[in-house]
């Protein structure tokens, strides 16, 4: 257990730098800086050195924005901490164990990754370019943290397989992951855990536990100590003090006072059994010939087809039914077999009416932004989709 009162006499991670970084974000500041001048790694390189005082400083991490625009998230160390324990002793981190870096630093999936290896004593280690399960195994890595985009290729390879079932835990998390494809994962025994959290919240507060049964898998897990979460309306609230402060809304002093609740837009449900469910973004609905239509309905939708890596959903202006919804898949297939496809499952009001191809240029841990896809389509369609059909 890890005292918080004692902080700075926590045995140091080992890490391995990837490259020298610059010393350009000012903790001692009392005022927000620029985004641009937040440097995540050069605030690592502090942290593994023991030079912030942990009561009283923290980091500034930009959300993904993929519901709207970006917002900071200010959190002090002593959040950090606090979420850190709570996922510590849910995937069984310990001074033995090895995390591999495999999210990207400006996220707080990532910089959670580094924090949890310093509380639990462990380390961390720092892949190359186009890593695999089988180099990691070679490293001794034990936990991993995976969006499913990079399971689902990795699932693909039996020796990939096979170094994956070697790992101590597999957390997952990011976006909607297929049934499908945790079905397949927990039939070839994969460690996985399911999680759900945000950067609001300093990374997770629920995941499913190490040996749960495939049904609460397909859930988002069970809230970790320290955190409380209450459904208001259909809306998943939580409540807890890892909940960050957003600076771009309030004037932020580094002694300001921590909020302890979230509202966090997502619809979601509890089962009997204490599990979350999480059925998409409140503002995500939209009316359709005046029907209500979900995007992540369609998407988990089309998930189920095995050959389908990712999918988005959004919707567009149409002159007759108001607004219709236009979907991006990641596949080989000929789209329109996926389309016959999601007929089977749904009504004709909730099928796209355009289809595309995932663009190139989002990269295999980039949480998809509906907001990055609405800008995309302005390239195909008239700007305001005024005569989109």
């Amino acid at each position: 257990m890890i005292n918080f009162d004692n902080l700075h006499n926590m045995p140091r991670a080992g890490f391995e730098p990837a490259r020298e970084c610059s010393d350009d974000f000012k903790s001692s500041a009392s005022t927000v800086p620029p985004p641009r001048l937040i440097n995540l790694l050069a605030i690592i390189k502090k942290v593994v050195n023991n030079k912030i005082f942990w009561n009283n400083k923290g980091t500034f991490l930009k959300t993904s924005g993929s519901m709207g625009s970006p917002k900071i998230i200010f959190h002090t160390w002593f959040q950090h901490m606090r979420s850190a324990v709570s996922v510590i002793e849910n995937t069984q981190l310990s001074n033995k164990s090895i995390s591999l870096l495999s999210l990207p630093l400006n996220h707080i999936s990532g910089l959670s990754i580094l924090i949890r290896a310093y509380c639990s004593g462990g380390k961390w280690l720092l892949p190359p370019i186009g890593w695999s399960p089988r180099w990691a195994y070679d490293n001794n890595v034990t936990h991993l943290s995976l969006v499913s985009t990079q399971l689902f290729r990795f699932m693909k390879n039996k020796e990939d397989i096979v170094a994956l079932r070697s790992m101590q835990a597999i957390l997952l998390g990011g976006s909607s992951i297929s049934c499908n494809l945790i079905k397949e994962a927990y039939f070839n025994k994969l460690p996985i855990i399911v999680t759900y959290g945000s950067t609001e919240t300093a990374s997770q507060v629920t995941a499913t536990r190490p040996r749960d049964r495939l049904l609460h898998l397909y859930s988002s897990g069970r809230c970790l100590k320290n955190h409380k979460i209450e459904i208001r309306d259909k809306e998943i609230v939580i409540r807890s003090k890892t909940v960050g402060v957003n600076i771009l809304k309030q004037n932020l002093s580094l002694n300001c006072r921590v909020l302890s609740h979230f509202a966090t837009g997502d619809l979601g449900y509890l089962d009997s059994d204490g599990y979350l469910h999480v059925l998409g973004r409140k503002d995500n609905c939209f009316i359709s010939g005046g029907e209500n239509v979900y995007p992540e309905e369609i998407e988990r939708i089309l998930l189920k087809n095995s050959s389908v890596e990712d999918a988005l959903v959004i919707s567009v202006h149409n002159a007759e039914y108001g607004r219709v919804p236009v979907a991006f898949v990641k596949t080989n297939l000929d789209l329109s077999l996926i389309e016959d496809f999601l007929r089977k499952y749904l009504e004709g009001f909730k099928i796209p009416k355009k289809w595309h191809y995932w663009p190139n240029e989002l990269d295999d841990v980039q949480k998809p932004s509906r907001c990055f896809f609405s800008k995309l389509l302005s390239k195909y369609y008239d700007k305001n989709f005024e005569n989109f059909e």
